[in-house]
């Protein structure tokens, strides 16, 4: 009896290796753009998770040299502040950063948000071809007739699946995404306000 069970994880490839056969040409395609798109999503989040502050809403505002510890946060102190007095090129330089990152970020949450969107597109091509193939089936007089018509069925249910299987958990990350850009651009404000009164502060003591 024991020598008849399954292993539930070679059960579960081999029903995913049917249904990737049943799927049709476009799997491939649907299989290589869901690999691109998390890891976009998943490199994009790993940086922004790095760089944000975890106490960041809690921060207060004297314990400036806790931001200094390293890492990207570092680099734009010493960057803004530099080796200066200046209240205005501070800011100058925070605007900069803060164009520079948005721009990107912006830029990249787009691209994902494009691929994501590719996705149901590829299933919905899968779709089509599967009914056309079914109907193709439907007009034939031979023995095939009922294989083609449930191998087209089939391509056109698996297909768009697969692409809303890649695209709701890719939009979501995306919602996550857009979240942690709010949050790296506040702490970059946050950021601005403890460098110029660092600034300030240097100036009077001066």
């Amino acid at each position: 009896m024991k020598a008849q069970e399954m292993n539930p994880l070679v059960e579960f490839f081999t029903d995913a290796n049917n249904v990737w056969k049943k799927g049709g040409s476009l799997m491939p395609v649907i299989g290589v753009l869901s690999l691109y798109t998390y890891y976009v999503a998943f490199d994009l989040w790993w940086r922004l998770r790095t760089v944000i502050p975890k106490d960041l809403k809690a921060f207060p505002r004297e314990r400036w040299g806790a931001f200094q510890g390293g890492g990207k946060v570092d680099r734009i102190i010493r960057y803004c502040i530099g080796d200066h007095n200046d209240r205005n090129e501070t800011r100058r330089r925070f605007e900069q950063v803060r164009d520079a990152d948005s721009s990107y970020l912006g830029r990249r949450i787009k691209f994902l948000l494009v691929l994501a969107s590719a996705s149901p597109l590829v299933g919905l091509l899968g779709t089509v071809i599967g009914m056309l193939q079914t109907f193709s089936g439907l007009s034939m007089q031979d023995s095939y007739k009922m294989d083609l018509v449930a191998s087209g069925i089939s391509q056109a249910l698996i297909t768009t699946q697969a692409g809303l299987l890649v695209a709701i958990p890719a939009l979501a990350i995306i919602h996550i995404l857009q979240r942690q850009k709010k949050d790296w651009l506040h702490c970059i404000n946050r950021l601005e306000s403890l460098s110029i009164r660092q600034v300030r502060n240097t100036t009077v003591q001066g």
